[in-house]
């Protein structure tokens, strides 16, 4: 299973042709970074060289890497939120593989020790009772990552962070992020399990680890039984939604392993497992996507302003990493549970959940009319491709481009050719 998560890995960089590489690059260098996709694509190629993969781009990502750690030591925001713990997460397997002279790997945790956390990053709390969103859970990764690895202590600054964010769960411990997207869910929750796990001992660790199990149990519910995560909100139908729910489902097989609950530990493998397919699946097109569409990825449809190529196709490796990490191959999986179910989430999410005789079906009782429309949204079958009916609604007020210019609510359904009508 680990095994899986670095081929995955290494067919989502299959989608970045070394021209491609070389252009971005050659762009950045131009314009210095902007956001966090270059530095999420240098780490996940330092991260498969550290693997035995594309030694072929050796030299190339040593110059990446150089441009990104000076980057960041020179504390210009440029979303190194999201960027730092990336980067860090590499040098911890480029030094374990012994990839690169431990001459270089000490001047890039040069370069890092000189992150100043009040001007190097763009979103951070200054008080445990201010309300940020995500962007602060990034932030305090990215520092826990500095911390475990020596170069700072942020313990006072990572407590501020994580209050901040723990007042956005509701009564399930699910993150709210603004108009509950289901992936920012998943992403936040995902970032608290990276907290713990790389030794975050605040005054706040019971309180994250609580609200993980409790809404790690919903995220069984919500998943579908072709292995994907519920739709609904921004950023949703992407490829890496299911990398974030694999972050979860990983992390909790861990709990209950150790706690001898090897029925669930089980069941959170087999629900990352199929999410996994669900990722291969796509992975294996003609043409690699960073969305779950055929469009020419030129048209950007199905994407919102900010949902680019360059940044959501790598991202689909980085949070596979981060379930990689989590990953326990001892955790044998068990059958998904078949019992019938009729589930609901908090008012907050707004979502049912029937599930009976292979069929999942999703309802939303109050949609985000920007991304969704309410009512029955998804019909997925066991074994059925998710697109042979009905996988999300499509709104007539999207904030994501389309191929109309005067675009209408729609679905799709079945149709019965009789005596040559449909």
């Amino acid at each position: 299973m680990k095994n899986k998560y670095i081929d995955l890995m290494e067919k989502t960089l299959d989608a970045y042709s070394r021209e491609h590489i070389e252009r971005y690059f050659a762009d950045v260098k131009r314009d210095g970074l902007t956001e966090h996709g270059f530095p999420r694509l240098t780490a996940n190629i330092g991260i498969l060289i550290a693997k035995g993969r594309r030694a072929d781009l050796l030299p190339l990502f040593i110059e990446m890497m150089d441009f990104c750690c000076e980057s960041f030591s020179r504390n210009i925001k440029a979303a190194n939120d999201f960027s730092v713990k990336e980067i860090i997460f590499c040098i911890l397997e480029l030094e374990a593989a012994g990839t690169v002279p431990t001459g270089k790997t000490a001047r890039w945790r040069e370069l890092l020790s000189k992150i100043d956390n009040q001007r190097c990053y763009n979103v951070f709390a200054k008080r445990e009772t201010d309300k940020e969103h995500n962007w602060a859970a990034f932030t305090a990764c990215s520092e826990q990552l500095r911390q475990h690895i020596g170069l700072c202590d942020s313990r006072a600054f990572i407590d501020v962070q994580v209050a901040s964010q723990l007042q956005w769960l509701d009564e399930n411990g699910m993150y709210k992020d603004p108009n509950n997207p289901m992936v920012y869910d998943l992403v936040t929750r995902g970032l608290f399990a990276v907290l713990l796990f790389f030794g975050y001992d605040g005054k706040y660790k019971k309180n994250m680890d609580e609200a993980l199990r409790s809404a790690g149990l919903h995220t069984l519910k919500l998943q579908s039984v072709t292995g994907e995560i519920a739709f609904g909100g921004r950023s949703n139908q992407f490829l890496h939604n299911e990398a974030h729910q694999a972050i979860i489902c990983e992390f909790e097989a861990r709990r209950y392993k150790r706690e001898g609950d090897l029925l669930l530990a089980g069941q959170f493998k087999s629900a990352a497992e199929r999410g996994l397919e669900n990722i291969e699946m796509w992975l294996s097109e003609p043409t690699v996507r960073h969305i779950k569409n055929r469009f020419p990825l030129e048209t950007g449809y199905g994407c919102e302003g900010y949902a680019y190529f360059d940044k959501y196709m790598i991202t689909v490796a980085s949070f596979l990493y981060v379930a990689y990490l989590f990953s326990d191959d001892s955790i044998e999986a068990q059958p998904r549970d078949d019992t019938p179910y009729a589930y609901t989430t908090s008012e907050d999410f707004h979502k049912l959940i029937l599930s009976a005789s292979g069929y999942t079906l999703e309802f939303d009782t109050d949609a985000d009319t920007h991304y969704d429309a309410s009512g029955l949204g998804r019909i997925h079958r066991l074994g059925a491709p998710s697109w042979l009916c009905l996988s999300c609604p499509a709104t007539a007020t999207p904030n994501y481009k389309v191929f109309s210019e005067t675009p209408r609510a729609l679905s799709m359904a079945f149709g019965k050719l009789c005596d040559g009508k449909w």
